[in-house]
């Protein structure tokens, strides 16, 4: 039973109302001197059992754990930082995709010129299959941290709200790319190029890039390939077509930021979107989504706009209520998803 997902939600929740239950019908029953001490247990197994759904059902929406291992800290930290011998080479390990849950695939793959070795989730719309000879855009979707990428598929619901508005032909069909971010074990590198750390922002566009077009059928050129993201995620999203339009089109940011808040990392230059928008005017647009009642982010989105000069564009995507999380930006997904399909190629 893994760590995510119904199972265990399902056991711990009828756990955590079964054992009340218990305490009633035995409370009466227990007699003589391990009386109390018998009834403090029940007690104590009422609370514990009540603690555990409550946080089984805490990270089952936000993932802050993606399995047994993951939550007992082993988090392959020793795992070496690997180099392959050719840069710019083909990837050092093979990265044939297999099936995984949420009717994704996965792959696990070094990257010929960042080196980092990790895992990509991959979603297919229905009409790839169904359409041999069709080739699709590309998204490219963010996490927060902590976070898993898998998130985009649970919590977030990224392709069954795609899938919805696609029948509803509102968006377009697009391949949902899903890559690690979270590289660096315990480490936010903000999806940044770390000074003598992993190339975590190389890894993201140019390493993840060259083995989905290798692998799928992708439409080719800039125009084709947007991003997405949530929180720090929304950062990643927004501040990658910045840095690479070369390689993206749009990107769209929910509830994210727009400078780096990971100490060693906020006097990199090229990483404060506003001066780099501000100085370079990439040829890219950006939907800038989150809440009134999230206010901090309201507060970076004022910024990007008042840098922004065109060719690069900005719009903005602000709801009325909401704190920072996966339920206020899943609800904001079709309006993001028709929004990419104004930007971006359309299959063909």
């Amino acid at each position: 039973m893994g760590l995510l997902g119904w199972p265990l939600l399902v056991a711990t929740i009828v756990l955590a109302l079964g054992c009340p239950v218990a305490c009633a019908v035995l409370w009466g029953r227990v007699r003589g001197p391990a009386a109390w001490p018998a009834r403090l247990s029940l007690i104590l197994a009422c609370q514990v059992t009540a603690i555990i759904a409550v946080g089984v059902v805490l990270n089952d929406h936000y993932e802050f754990f993606a399995s047994w291992g993951d939550l007992a800290g082993d988090d392959g930290a020793n795992a070496p930082i690997e180099q392959p011998a050719h840069a710019g080479g083909p990837p050092s390990v093979p990265h044939d995709f297999h099936p995984a849950a949420d009717h994704t695939l996965e792959a696990t793959f070094a990257g010929a010129r960042s080196g980092i070795r990790s895992r990509v989730w991959v979603w297919l719309p229905p009409q790839y299959r169904l359409e041999p000879r069709r080739r699709f855009p590309v998204v490219e979707l963010f996490t927060g941290f902590p976070g898993t990428p898998t998130a985009w598929f649970h919590a977030m619901r990224g392709p069954e709200q795609l899938t919805r508005d696609v029948e509803k032909r509102t968006a377009q069909p697009y391949i949902l790319v899903a890559p690690t971010i979270t590289v660096w074990p315990g480490h936010d590198t903000e999806c940044v190029d770390v000074p003598r750390g992993p190339k975590v922002a190389t890894w993201l566009t140019e390493d993840v890039r060259s083995v989905i077009t290798a692998d799928f059928r992708t439409l080719p050129g800039r125009d084709a390939w947007g991003t997405m993201g949530y929180s720090t995620g929304g950062y990643c999203a927004a501040k990658l077509p910045v840095q690479y339009p070369r390689l993206f089109r749009a990107g769209v940011s929910l509830a994210g930021y727009f400078t780096p808040s990971t100490p060693g990392l906020t006097r990199l230059p090229g990483e404060n979107l506003p001066v780099v928008v501000r100085r370079r005017r990439p040829r890219v647009d950006l939907l800038l989504a989150t809440s009134r009642q999230d206010p901090g982010t309201t507060t970076a989105i004022d910024g990007m706009v008042k840098a922004t000069r065109p060719p690069t564009l900005v719009a903005t995507y602000v709801v009325p209520r909401g704190g920072h999380n996966t339920g206020v930006w899943s609800t904001m997904l079709p309006r993001c998803f028709q929004w990419l399909t104004t930007e971006l190629t359309h299959p063909n």
